[in-house]
C-alpha cells in the first residue's frame, strides 16, 4: 500500500483543510492507498501553532499588515525560507523516519520550498508535488523549481508560475479540487433558474466579513428587492447574535446560521451568493452554479479573484454596497439575462472530476516502495530566535 503525505495546515483558514480532504477522500476511495494529513505548523512545535492561529485575527482585524507581511516575505523568499527549514527540520526528519511517505504533496506556501530543501540536503528520494491553493496571485514561496511537479489550478497560476521561475517541464494545469460533498451534491441536483415569480433567494456568507457588513448588505436587499436572506456565519457567534438580534424585524425573510455541514446545500437553493474573494468559497460556488457578487479580497493571495470571476464571467464584482441594489436590479433584468448568463458561465467551466483527477496523478507518480530515510543530524535552531520571529508577528497583529 502506498502512503501519501500532505502537507497543509488548519491554522490559516479553512481553505488548506478542504483542499486536503477534498483529495484525501479520493485518494482512499482507490483502496491501495494511505493517507497522513500533517499539520504543518506542528513542525514549528507549540510557538509555530500560536503563529499559525494568529493569520485569523491580522487578516480579519489588520489586512494592512497582513499585505506588509505578503509583500515583505514575496521581496525576500530566500530569507524566509532558509529560515523555516530550519525550525522544522529535525521534526520533519523524525516524522519521515517513523513513516516513510511514497510521495508528499504539499498545499501551503510554507511547506513547499522548505520541504524540498530538507529532501535534497538530505538526498531523499521521494516524489514532491506542490499543489497551488490560489488563483492568480502566487507568492514566491509556493514555487521551487527542484519540486518534481507543482499542480496549477488555473491558466493564470501557471503563468505566475514562469513568471517566477518555475520550468515549464514541472508545470501541470490541473483544475480547483473541490469536496465529494459538493460536487455529488450538484451533480445530482440541478440548481433551479430564478424567475421574477418568487423572491430572490440570497446567501450572505460571512468569510471575513464583519458582522456590520453584513447586517447593512441584508437590509438592503430585504428592503429593496424581493428576496430572502440567508447568512451563514460559522463559528463566529458574536456575529450570529448581533445579526439575528439587528435583523428580527424581518422574521422569515432571513435567516441566520451557525457553523454549518450542508453548506452545499444552501448554496444550491440560493439564486445569488454573496462572498469574498475565497478560492475555496468562489471554486464551491460555481460547483453549485450559483452565481456570485465578491464584496472584498484579502490582500495578497486574493487581490485579483474578483478580477478573475469577472473576467471568466462567474460572477460580479462590488465593493461599494452603495452599488448592490442597481447591481442585482441590472442583473434581474429581461427576466433576469445576467444572473442566466453567469450561471451558464459557470456550467461551462466547472469541472466535477478535478479532486479525483488530481488523485490519480497523485497515485500515479507516487514510489512504488516508501522513501529511504538516512540519519541526520539535529539543526534546532535557538529558541531566542523563534522568540523573536514570535515576538514580531504577535506585534504585527496587535498594531490594527
Amino acid at each position: 500500500m502506498k502512503q501519501i503525505m500532505i502537507l497543509s495546515s488548519s491554522r490559516t483558514g479553512h481553505g488548506h483543510k478542504s483542499i486536503a480532504d477534498a483529495l484525501a477522500e479520493r485518494l482512499v476511495q482507490s483502496g491501495d492507498i494511505r493517507v497522513e494529513i500533517v499539520e504543518g505548523f506542528l513542525l514549528f512545535g507549540r510557538l509555530g501553532l500560536k503563529a499559525g492561529g494568529m493569520y485569523g485575527p491580522i487578516t480579519r482585524r489588520g489586512k494592512d499588515s497582513w499585505k506588509i507581511f505578503w509583500s515583505v516575505s514575496a521581496g525576500n523568499p530566500e530569507f524566509f525560507s532558509q529560515t523555516l527549514t530550519s525550525f522544522i527540520h529535525d521534526r520533519f526528519m523524525q516524522r519521515l523516519k517513523k513513516d516513510p511517505p511514497n510521495l508528499i504533496l504539499s498545499i501551503h506556501p510554507l511547506f513547499s520550498s522548505t520541504v524540498v530543501s530538507i529532501l535534497r540536503e538530505n538526498n531523499i528520494h521521494v516524489p514532491f508535488v506542490t499543489l497551488l491553493a490560489d488563483l492568480v496571485d502566487i507568492h514566491p514561496l509556493w514555487v521551487d523549481s527542484r519540486a518534481d511537479c507543482i499542480l496549477c489550478p488555473t491558466d493564470e497560476a501557471l503563468d505566475a508560475c514562469r513568471m517566477l521561475g518555475a520550468p515549464a517541464a514541472a508545470l501541470k494545469r490541473c483544475g480547483f479540487p473541490t469536496r465529494g460533498v459538493f460536487t455529488e451534491a450538484a451533480r445530482n441536483a440541478e440548481h433551479r433558474p430564478y424567475t421574477p415569480d418568487r423572491p430572490l433567494e440570497c446567501l450572505l456568507m460571512s468569510g471575513g466579513e464583519g458582522s456590520g457588513n453584513l447586517r447593512a448588505i441584508s437590509k438592503l436587499l430585504l428592503e429593496n428587492i424581493n428576496a430572502r436572506v440567508t447568512v451563514i456565519c460559522g463559528r463566529n457567534k458574536r456575529m450570529k447574535a448581533a445579526l439575528e438580534k439587528h435583523l428580527d424585524i424581518y422574521g422569515e425573510r432571513v435567516r441566520i446560521l451557525g457553523f454549518c455541514e450542508n453548506v452545499q446545500d444552501y448554496m444550491l437553493e440560493s439564486d445569488i451568493a454573496f462572498m469574498r474573494g475565497s478560492p475555496n468559497s468562489m471554486m464551491e460556488a460555481v460547483i453549485c452554479n450559483v452565481p456570485m457578487i465578491i464584496t472584498g479580497s484579502l490582500p495578497g493571495q486574493e487581490e485579483r479573484n474578483p478580477e478573475f470571476v469577472q473576467m471568466h464571467g462567474l460572477g460580479v464584482t462590488c465593493r461599494n454596497k452603495s452599488q448592490i441594489i442597481p447591481l442585482i436590479k441590472g442583473l434581474l433584468e429581461n427576466d433576469a439575462e445576467g444572473l442566466n448568463r453567469i450561471a451558464e458561465k459557470q456550467r461551462y467551466f466547472r469541472n466535477f472530476d478535478n479532486a479525483a483527477e488530481i488523485a490519480k496523478f497523485l497515485s500515479d507518480t507516487a514510489r512504488e516502495s516508501p522513501a529511504l530515510i538516512p540519519d541526520y543530524e539535529n539543526r534546532l535552531p535557538l529558541l531566542t530566535q523563534a522568540a523573536e520571529i514570535y515576538r514580531r508577528l504577535e506585534s504585527a497583529g496587535k498594531s490594527k
